[in-house]
Order: structure tokens, then C-alpha cells, then sequence
């Protein structure tokens, strides 16, 4: 409740590290984008312990993918794990130790709000936003042996195909576009043939189809 009531609520720093995202398969046994997020083990306990807290912490966390990939999260509908704390094999974070104190101090130094005028506001905007190209991973068929995986990137009609640069691993993909939008690059959950991959562009629904026939 401090933290609610507080006259300066930026003052409350939360301590964690959001990484990328990667592919692993739910509880059913499709594929899902896990998002690992790294906190301090004595910060972890405090959660633990207050409900209110943990409540606080989750929509830190769910603003803070929203606000970093450029996608809409449901606030409302969320599972905590009760007997684990992480899906499939973690992602190292890198850490940067700061001065705390420092940090305050310079805070107190700066002004809270600025103005700048709407031509500025429009440049930082577009400086600092670089969007996500929507895209899913699924398995084919949707139940028994998996016969192959099945990507599909929503590309904007202002990508052309020569901005695209797709790489397929045996266990990896990453599709870049120059810079023009946020780089995917996310780990397969099982082997495919990187020999007989078919990918097509289809430009009347601005969609990239990727097909990973699976290493049997």
C-alpha cells in the first residue's frame, strides 16, 4: 500500500532482467513463446509472501513485455506455477551493476517532466519504437507424431522480400528485415530438415508461410 499512496511512485525501483523470447511447448504439447525474467532471490521472497505484492510485481512485469515487444497481454488471465519457476531451459541475463545512490541523487537532479514540442516528440518516437512482425509456430498434424512445423510471419506490405532475410538452423530460426522491424529469433522445439524447408511469401494476405518438415 506505500508503494500505491506514494506521492512519488517512480521512486520504486523493481529489480529485473526480461529476456527474449523463445519457443517451448505447453502443458498440451504446442508450441508457445516463453519469455524468461530474472529477479533477485531476496526480492523473489518478498513476493512470495505478500499477495498484494505478487499482484503489484505480475503487472510490472506484463506492462513491461507489452511496452518492449509491442504486443497486448491480458491482464486478467494468468497461471502461476505452483510446484516450478521456470518452462524449459533458462536464457543467461546479462546484469549491469549500477550505483544505486547515484542514481538517486542524479534523479533529483533532473526534472521530472519536460516539454518538447510535437516535432521532437514525433522524432523520439519513431527513433526509439521499433515494432514486432506478428508471426505463430505450430505443429502439424496438431496431435500424434509431428510431421512438421509450420511458421507464419504477418509482413507489412511496406517490407519488400529483399528486406527479408530468413535462417533456418536444425533447431533455430531467425528472419531479420534490415533493421526495419524487431529481429525474431527463436529456438524450434524439435529437429527439422533443413534440406527440404519451403517457404512463400503470399502478398495478397501480407503472409510469410514457412514449412520445417520434422526429423524423424
Amino acid at each position: 500500500m506505500q508503494i500505491l499512496s506514494s506521492q512519488d511512485p517512480s521512486s520504486y525501483k523493481v529489480p529485473m532482467s526480461i529476456g527474449e523470447g523463445r519457443t517451448e511447448l505447453d502443458k498440451s504439447g504446442a508450441p508457445a513463446t516463453a519469455y524468461d525474467v530474472a529477479i533477485n532471490p531476496e526480492f523473489m521472497k518478498k513476493i512470495e509472501k505478500d499477495e498484494l505484492f505478487q499482484t503489484f510485481f505480475l503487472t510490472v512485469v506484463f506492462e513491461g513485455l507489452q511496452d518492449k515487444y509491442q504486443f497486448e497481454i491480458d491482464l486478467q488471465k494468468y497461471t502461476i506455477l505452483k510446484n516450478r519457476k521456470s518452462i524449459g531451459v533458462l536464457q543467461s541475463h546479462r546484469i549491469q551493476i549500477r550505483d544505486i545512490q547515484a542514481m538517486e541523487n542524479a534523479a533529483s537532479k533532473t526534472k521530472l517532466i519536460q516539454e518538447i514540442d510535437e516535432k521532437t516528440a514525433a522524432k523520439l518516437n519513431t527513433q526509439n519504437r521499433k515494432w514486432v512482425i506478428v508471426h505463430r509456430l505450430r505443429r502439424e498434424p496438431p496431435t500424434g507424431e509431428i510431421e512438421y512445423l509450420l511458421a507464419e510471419f504477418k509482413i507489412p506490405s511496406s517490407v519488400q522480400l529483399k528486406d527479408l532475410n530468413l535462417e533456418i538452423g536444425e533447431d533455430r530460426l531467425i528472419l531479420g528485415s534490415k533493421g526495419i522491424y524487431e529481429q525474431i529469433d527463436f529456438f524450434l522445439p524439435c529437429s527439422v530438415d533443413q534440406d527440404i524447408i519451403d517457404a512463400q511469401l503470399d502478398r495478397n494476405n501480407d503472409m510469410l508461410s514457412v514449412k520445417m518438415p520434422v526429423i524423424q
